[in-house]
This record gives C-alpha cells, structure tokens and sequence, in this order.
C-alpha cells in the first residue's frame, strides 16, 4: 500500500514539474519587461529545483542535519549571487561610506 502512495506523489509531482515547465517557457515567449520576465522565470526555476529536491532527491525525508547542510551552501550561494550581481548586470551601485 506504501508504493501506491509514493507513486501517487511522484505522479503528481511529476505533472506539477511538466506544468511548470511549460509555464516557463510561455513566460519567456510573452513581451514583458525583461526585470519582470527574469523574476518569473527563476521564481519558476527555483520551485521546480525544489520539488525535484524534495521528491525525488529524499531531502523530505531525511534529517534536520542533512537539511542544515543541504540550507548552508545555498544560502551562501544567495550571498555570492546578490554580492556580484552589480558587476554582472553592469549597474553602478553606491555604497554607503562607514568610515
């Protein structure tokens, strides 16, 4: 009975990440501003990563340590990305003097 379920759930998980996919790639078809068609993408991007992480990887699963360590890098990679993304993006940014 326990197989059943969890094939329910990768049926559904798996239908929800086909569907998202295809969202994608509408986004990306329609004429928004490109901040806006950028936000949509990676938000849809990031909760596809999440659903593929949680169901077909275990992470659901598993311990708080695996998950902590699993949390860490990303985290630090979120940092990295928001630190860079001034010379990636080629935008002047202004930091504030503290000394």
């Amino acid at each position: 009975m326990e197989s059943k379920t969890v094939s329910m759930k990768h049926g559904m998980v798996f239908t929800l990440l086909v569907i998202l996919a295809l969202f994608s790639v509408e986004k990306a078809l329609l004429h928004l501003p490109a901040l806006w068609n950028n936000l949509v993408i990676f938000g849809v991007a990031f909760v596809l990563a999440g659903l593929v992480v949680a169901q077909y990887m275990g992470l659901r699963m598993e311990g708080p340590v695996v998950i902590i360590i699993f949390v860490f890098p990303l985290v630090l990679f979120a940092i990295m990305v928001i630190l860079l993304m001034p010379d990636v993006a080629h935008v002047k940014v202004y930091f504030p003097r503290v000394f």
